[in-house]
């Protein structure tokens, strides 16, 4: 009994050890040779365009109120006094959350805009990964490594773009784009 725990616990340290090529890419690089995603990018400034208007809008709004709330303050009588600042805060409140709103808005409607992107291309990932036997695939935007080793993994990004049906672009090392960016 103890052997056949024993090798069902090396059972997957066997498993890595024949299949220890991984690929990586840079999703961001991927997502934006997308063709849908100059669109999407599009839609997505037209909506934040209407709601900054709307925005700014509800702040004139909002400072027309003060001032003249201020232009009256010495003019009204205490118990008018302390329903305008009433009324004053009420609208600030209703700023602060129609602002909140919008933000958490945009941020679902960027999201839906960019979801059929995603799937598209871990649709895409799934398919290199099987297709080059590799053990898993590393997102190097949303991961911290530091270093990784070209020895045991290597670039998917050009075969990405070749099962999404796009011209693989001239990539450049990590090594040449930290170069390039100091200099």
């Amino acid at each position: 009994m103890r052997k056949f725990i024993f090798l069902l616990m090396l059972l997957p340290m066997t498993v890595m050890a024949q299949s220890n090529t991984f690929g990586y890419f840079r999703y961001t690089k991927v997502m934006e040779q997308l063709p849908e995603y100059a669109q999407a990018v599009k839609e997505y400034s037209e909506l934040k365009k209407r709601c900054d208007t709307e925005i700014a809008r509800n702040e004139e709004e909002l400072t027309r109120a003060y001032v003249a709330y201020l232009d009256g303050q010495n003019e009204f009588p205490e118990p008018i006094l302390r329903k305008r600042q009433k009324e004053l805060q009420e609208l600030v409140d209703k700023s602060i959350l129609f602002r909140e709103e919008l933000t958490s808005w945009l941020a679902t409607a960027q999201d839906s805009l960019m979801a059929p992107l995603r799937a598209k291309i871990d649709d895409a990932v799934g398919r290199v990964c099987m297709h080059n036997n590799l053990a898993y695939i590393i997102d190097l935007d949303n991961a911290g490594y530091k270093f990784i080793n070209p020895t045991c993994g290597f670039d998917i990004t050009n075969a990405l773009l070749g099962t999404l049906g796009i011209t693989a672009v001239e990539q450049k090392s990590d090594e040449q784009e930290n170069a390039t960016t100091e200099q």
